[in-house]
């Protein structure tokens, strides 16, 4: 008994061998999967485990199916296109002489899955129904929808081409019959297709899956009014910008300073303070010594001069013995402005005596110097940046040799 087992285990595990090593090809290369449908020894329907494969070919695995089986169909899946290849299979007659399985590209014209949705007029999917399908190479298909499958009957393995459907449902006016083209090149490796009836037929609720986007800027609450506000503010800055450059503009060409125009409209401004960029805070005329240069600290001659006097060499000539206004520091440094009448009128106007044409911060009648009974008085005439002698504001004061005169941005040394 145990010298018959012996032999007939060997041929066992060379058959399943010979079977192992038979070969599966495609044409194209890509990814597959193969599985098998079989009746096994007892009759019993049954499926092996999906092998996957990359490339043009691998080795069949056909130990599942066993050494007695009947009724096997082959399945290859291109997972690319979800089309399907079918083929009957029978284990070879000659182990040593097996025959790889090929596979043309025209095989694959069967698709895994389709999905046939079957929804009201008002898009609401059915609550039941059957869906009856016939497939390309006329198999018929059946599928029946519970509430559980929310319209959609699902087929698998349906050969492409021209595929009839039918649809029966209750309340339906009538059974829908269609025909759907089945393509073996699709966009997708599934099928689906809406399938409408008519009627007063029961449905189910539509339920959205889609997930809420979170509110954009555009569309949070009150992003719009925010933007408005924005704009209107920006609209609201430039029209002030036009209107405060167009009355710059017109109290210019008028000679009018913007603080001249602020005064007459009641505007109070402190009289201590300088509003030139070069003067200093306004102290007491007794705080300085007008006989110590402002400039450069020295001590200054019988004649009013010192170290930073305006070499007469380097200055236009002026006529010994007549008063006049040297130039020290600021726009008008080394000018020398000689006062020959009784009346000398300042200021930016060119009809002036002395036209300070030059400094804008100079009005266009600044001040006066007259000469009453042999000295000279200088009078502010209403300036809108002031008139100063040895760096204090002044309405009207005598002047004496070596006074520090400022008019705008100008520092003047009275000279006799």
């Amino acid at each position: 008994m145990r010298k018959a087992i012996i032999p007939i285990a060997v041929l066992i595990f060379i058959a399943v061998s010979v079977q192992a090593a038979q070969k599966i090809t495609t044409e194209k290369k890509g990814t597959y999967v193969y599985w098998f449908t079989f009746k096994d020894a007892f009759g019993k329907d049954q499926v092996t485990q999906p092998v996957k494969f990359k490339g043009k070919s691998a080795d069949l695995n056909t130990e599942p199916l066993g050494v007695k089986f009947s009724g096997a169909k082959l399945y290859v899946m291109d997972k690319r296109t979800g089309n399907l290849a079918i083929k009957d299979y029978a284990a070879p007659k000659d182990p040593k002489s097996a025959k790889p399985v090929a596979l043309k590209s025209d095989d694959f014209q069967y698709v895994r899955t389709i999905r046939l949705k079957v929804v009201s007029k008002d898009g609401a999917p059915v609550e039941s129904a059957l869906v009856e399908i016939t497939d390309g190479e006329g198999t018929p298909m059946r599928a029946i929808i519970t509430p559980a499958d929310r319209g959609i009957a699902v087929f698998e393995n349906v050969a492409t081409g021209e595929i009839n459907v039918r649809v029966k449902a209750e309340g339906a006016e009538k059974t829908i019959d269609s025909d759907v083209e089945l393509s073996a090149k699709r966009k997708t490796p599934d099928f689906e297709r809406e399938i409408r009836v008519a009627g007063d037929v029961e449905t189910l609720p539509v339920t959205e899956t889609k997930p809420t986007a979170a509110p954009s800027e555009e569309t949070r609450p009150g992003a719009e009014s925010t933007a408005n506000a924005i704009f209107q503010m920006i609209a609201g800055l430039i029209f002030l910008a036009i209107a405060i450059a167009v009355i710059y503009f017109v109290l210019k060409s008028k000679g009018v300073t913007a603080q001249q125009a602020l005064k007459k409209m009641g505007v109070q401004f402190p009289e201590s303070t300088a509003t030139t960029g070069t003067a200093t805070s306004a102290e007491p005329a007794s705080s300085v010594d007008p006989n110590i240069c402002q400039f450069c600290g020295q001590r200054k001659d019988a004649a009013g001069n010192c170290a930073c006097t305006i070499s007469p060499a380097a200055t236009p000539a002026y006529s010994p013995g007549n008063p006049r206004l040297v130039g020290a520091q600021g726009a008008y440094s080394g000018h020398i402005f000689e006062i020959t009448s009784e009346s000398v009128t300042i200021g930016r106007d060119l009809g002036n005596s002395i036209a300070l044409a030059d400094d804008s911060t100079v009005s266009r009648r600044h001040a006066t110097i007259t000469k009453i009974d042999g000295e000279y008085t200088i009078r502010d005439e209403g300036s809108s940046n002031g008139t100063f002698v040895n760096g204090a504001r002044i309405t009207e004061q005598k002047l004496k040799p070596g006074d520090e005169v400022q008019i705008g941005g100008t520092r003047f040394r009275f000279e006799v």
